[in-house]
C-alpha cells in the first residue's frame, strides 16, 4: 500500500432503542424454508436483540457516526478531502444518484471534500471502499484525508434476513490519512461473483410485483432472497472465497495466517462465526465475538468489531489485524491493518 495510508480514527453510532429478537419474529414473517446447514435459525443465531432507528433516518445514523468520529479525532472538517459513503442500503432517496455523502458533508462542514459512494458490495462494501479510497489517496497529491461513512436503517418489517441473520440499524465512520506510522493499511483484497448478483435483493421500482404490495410485502422496500440458490450456489463456495481473499491479501504483503494477531468478522450469527473459526482454525481469543449483542450491522460490523476490540484491549500496539467479510452482490473482502 503506497503513501503509508492508515486509520487515523474510527467510531460508530447505534440508536438507543432496542428490539428483542423474539419480538422481531412475532412482527415479521418467520422463516419456514429448510437451510442446507441444518441450523435452527432462532436457536442458533446467537442474537438476542437489535437496534432500531425509529424516526432517525439512515442518513441521520451516518451523520451521528461521522460527528462522533470527527470529534474523537480532532480533525478540522476543512481537512477532509474525500467523503465516501459505503452504506449497504441507501434508502432516504431513490434519485438522483443519491447517497448520504452529501448530507454528511453539509452536516460536518467539510466544504472542500469531494463526496461519492461505493454501495455495490453489500456487507463487504467496507473493503471495496477501503480499496477505492486508498487508490484515490495514493494517486492524488492533494488528497491527504478521507472520511468513509455508512448509515443503515432496515426497511420496515425487513430485519429478518433468513437464513443468514437479523439486521440492526446503525452508522459508522472511519478517517483515513496519509503518512501514518501506525494503524497502517498494508493491503486489501476483494473478489466478486456476478452470477449471484440477484440472489439477495431489494427489487427496484420496475421489478416489483404490484400484487405483492399490501399482501405478502406491505411496504415498497422489501428484501427478497432465493434460499434454494443460497443453499446450492453460495454455501458450497463461501469458505473457498474467504480463503481466496484472505490468502490473497496475505500474499500481497508477505505475511502468513499465523502472523495475524486478531480477526474482525461480521456478526451474522453464532453458527456462522463458529463455522468460520473451525474452517480456518482461529481460536476464540483471536476473533471478534462479543458484538453479537448488537445484531448484524451490515457493513458497519467491520467498524464496530474493530473499534470495540481496540477499546477492550484485544487489539494491541504491534498487532497485525485482518478484517474479513462477505456481502450480497455478491462479494468477499479482506484487509490487513498493522498496529
Amino acid at each position: 500500500m503506497n503513501a503509508n495510508i492508515g486509520i487515523l480514527e474510527a467510531n460508530y453510532y447505534l440508536p438507543p432503542t432496542r428490539k428483542a429478537l423474539s419480538q422481531i419474529f412475532e412482527d415479521e414473517e418467520k422463516p419456514t424454508e429448510t437451510f442446507a446447514a441444518n441450523v435452527d435459525f432462532e436457536r442458533d443465531i446467537g442474537i438476542k436483540a437489535l437496534h432500531v432507528a425509529g424516526k432517525e433516518t439512515a442518513a441521520d445514523l451516518a451523520i451521528n457516526a461521522a460527528k462522533r468520529t470527527m470529534e474523537k479525532s480532532g480533525v478540522d472538517p476543512e481537512e477532509i478531502d474525500l467523503i465516501i459513503d459505503f452504506t449497504s442500503i441507501p434508502e432516504d432517496y431513490v434519485a438522483p444518484t443519491w447517497s448520504a455523502a452529501g448530507q454528511v458533508q453539509k452536516a460536518i462542514g467539510a466544504t472542500r471534500a469531494f463526496s461519492t459512494a461505493i454501495n455495490t458490495g453489500g456487507c463487504a462494501s467496507y473493503q471495496t471502499t477501503l480499496k477505492v479510497a486508498c487508490s484515490l489517496l495514493s494517486a492524488n497529491d492533494r488528497y491527504k484525508t478521507a472520511l468513509l461513512i455508512a448509515g443503515d436503517k432496515a426497511p420496515e418489517l425487513n430485519h429478518n434476513y433468513f437464513p443468514i441473520t437479523v439486521v440492526s440499524d446503525g452508522g459508522s465512520a472511519v478517517i483515513l490519512r496519509k503518512g501514518m506510522t501506525e494503524r497502517r493499511i498494508l493491503g486489501i483484497e476483494v473478489a466478486t461473483l456476478g452470477r449471484l448478483h440477484d440472489m439477495w435483493v431489494i427489487p427496484g421500482i420496475h421489478n416489483r410485483n404490484p400484487a405483492d404490495i399490501g399482501g405478502k410485502y406491505p411496504r415498497w422496500l422489501h428484501v427478497c432472497g432465493d434460499i434454494q440458490r443460497f443453499n446450492k450456489e453460495l454455501i458450497p463456495i463461501n469458505l473457498f472465497m474467504f480463503r481466496k481473499v484472505m490468502q490473497g491479501v496475505l500474499k500481497q504483503v508477505g505475511k502468513k495466517m499465523e502472523d495475524v494477531s486478531f480477526f474482525v468478522y461480521p456478526t451474522f450469527s453464532a453458527w456462522d462465526l463458529k463455522a468460520f473459526c473451525e474452517a480456518f482454525r482461529i481460536p476464540p481469543e483471536k476473533i471478534s465475538t462479543e458484538n453479537l449483542h448488537h445484531g448484524h450491522l451490515q457493513e458497519t460490523d467491520m467498524v464496530v468489531g474493530y473499534v470495540d476490540a481496540i477499546d477492550s484491549g484485544r487489539i494491541k500496539d504491534g498487532d497485525l489485524v485482518m478484517l474479513a467479510t462477505n456481502g450480497a452482490g455478491f462479494s468477499w473482502g479482506a484487509s490487513l491493518v498493522q498496529h
